[in-house]
């Protein structure tokens, strides 16, 4: 039986300010998850280099693409033991991870090695991304909570932002005037492969994955400057240790990742499962087929894809922005139904339209109301459950059950691309979203200007 699980509103626990230390802490997230962002965005845009340097076709390309996605379903063992070990520890773990297993891509040789390095670095990225949700939910006072997470998740796309600007300088057309960061990233590369005994290869992606792992100084930041979280120090003082060895608090552990699929939990863990799918049936398409729809189809060079890019990552930051005070202001569901349609219209044009004006407008309305979306449904996500189990629940409804279109959509597209081509393979999947909006709007709770006990004493009152 888990202990410190009481409804019961603590004041103690609740944030009567945004104090300098929680400033303090909101810049450490922001700054892990714009690395995050940046390192995520990494395989998208190398993607036709990548593809083209190590042999994968586009079917193949789908199939590397979704198992390397599996490793934000194995995220979830990292989510479980957040609530056994405490969030700075495993958001210290995390981003380390993360930035080691980037920079190993660059000196992947084989299919296997480029996806298995992939598929780590997303194990820890997408830790690493929900534990910073998670202290920024339970360290912020309730009436400031949506907007530091949405505001927090706006981070993420200033990351992808910044590859956008910088890849076209590291991955150069044929025939292209070498840089500084180019030139310097390849020198490094060149040295680390020699200090290795491994062969020569010097291709441009490479580079850009190199350079992905230079945020180190942030695992130190962060293993020094960022204390655990207050409700967690008090959930985790309330537990009973008394002769408990590892072997068998692990065990324990284990057996309490079942309560958020207890009766009582349920309901919610079913809402936020169908909400996360529904989702990921735009963020699938878009983050594993674009760049090969722009540059293979459309015929777009690497410095127009970044512009691109450039642009609609900036509307991801204005969509979680803007998001982050509606949530506060409308509620919860209104915001996230509203995004949801207006994301499954927008992707359905980006892959239909083909002059460059239009992949401009299209892209900026497809993430700028993707963002807002993702954001509404991070923050509900994390209010839902209480303290013992958020990182659990968490875990369960954004990285295992919950990411099963990211999963199966790629490998859909990837079957039907060869009769359908991209956009029309894009289009079958669509429709997503709009089921999501109907679940939020029919189903979910209201939970804004709530405190994470108030949730919690609402939720458990029967019907």
């Amino acid at each position: 039986m888990l202990r410190g699980m009481s409804a019961r509103p603590n004041d103690s626990l609740e944030a009567a300010r945004v104090s300098p230390y929680l400033g303090f802490l909101f810049l450490l997230l922001s700054t892990a998850t714009l690395f995050g962002g940046f390192d995520s965005a990494m395989m998208t845009m190398s993607a036709p280099d990548a593809r083209q340097a190590l042999g994968i076709s586009r079917g193949e390309w789908g199939t590397v693409f979704a198992i390397t996605r599996l490793g934000m379903i194995a995220s979830f063992l990292l989510l479980l033991f957040a609530d056994r070990w405490g969030r700075r520890t495993m958001m210290v773990l995390t981003v380390g991870g993360f930035t080691l297993f980037n920079a190993l891509t660059a000196l992947a040789t084989t299919v296997a090695e480029f996806t298995l390095y992939q598929f780590v670095a997303r194990i820890f990225f997408t830790g690493a991304f929900a534990l910073a949700v998670i202290i920024i939910t339970e360290e912020y006072p309730a009436r400031t909570r949506g907007r530091a997470t949405a505001i927090l998740m706006s981070v993420a796309p200033v990351g992808i932002m910044l590859v956008a600007k910088v890849q076209p300088y590291v991955l150069l057309e044929s025939g292209g005037q070498g840089n500084w960061l180019h030139d310097w990233g390849a020198s490094v590369l060149l040295a680390i492969q020699g200090a290795l005994s491994l062969e020569a290869r010097l291709e441009d992606w490479r580079v850009l994955y190199l350079i992905g792992g230079l945020p180190v100084l942030l695992v130190v930041l962060l293993r020094f400057g960022m204390r655990e979280t207050r409700r967690f120090s008090a959930e985790r003082a309330s537990r009973s240790s008394s002769g408990r060895g590892l072997m068998d608090a692990i065990r324990v552990h284990l057996r309490n990742a079942r309560v958020p699929w207890q009766k009582q939990y349920r309901s919610r863990m079913i809402i936020v499962v169908l909400a996360w799918n529904c989702v990921h049936l735009v963020t699938a398409p878009a983050v594993a087929f674009w760049v090969i729809y722009a540059r293979e189809d459309l015929l777009l060079t690497p410095h127009q894809v970044g512009q691109i890019l450039f642009l609609g990552y900036a509307g991801g930051f204005v969509g979680s922005f803007v998001a982050g005070f509606l949530v506060d202001w409308l509620g919860r569901k209104r915001t996230c139904a509203a995004f949801y349609v207006l994301a499954a219209v927008a992707i359905f044009m980006l892959f239909q339209t083909r002059t460059l004006a239009q992949q401009y407008i299209w892209m900026f309305l497809t993430v700028s109301t993707f963002g807002a979306a993702n954001s509404a449904t991070n923050i509900y996500t994390s209010e839902l459950f209480p303290t013992a189990i958020r990182a659990t629940g968490y875990g369960w409804a954004t990285a295992v059950f919950g990411r099963g279109t990211e999963i199966l959509v790629p490998l859909g597209i990837g079957f039907f691309v060869g009769s359908l081509g991209i956009s029309w393979s894009v289009a079958l999947f669509a429709f997503g979203p709009i089921l999501g909006a109907a679940v939020i709007l029919l189903y979910a709770p209201e939970t804004k200007g709530m405190t994470l006990e108030e949730i919690q004493e609402t939720l458990s009152v029967p019907g």
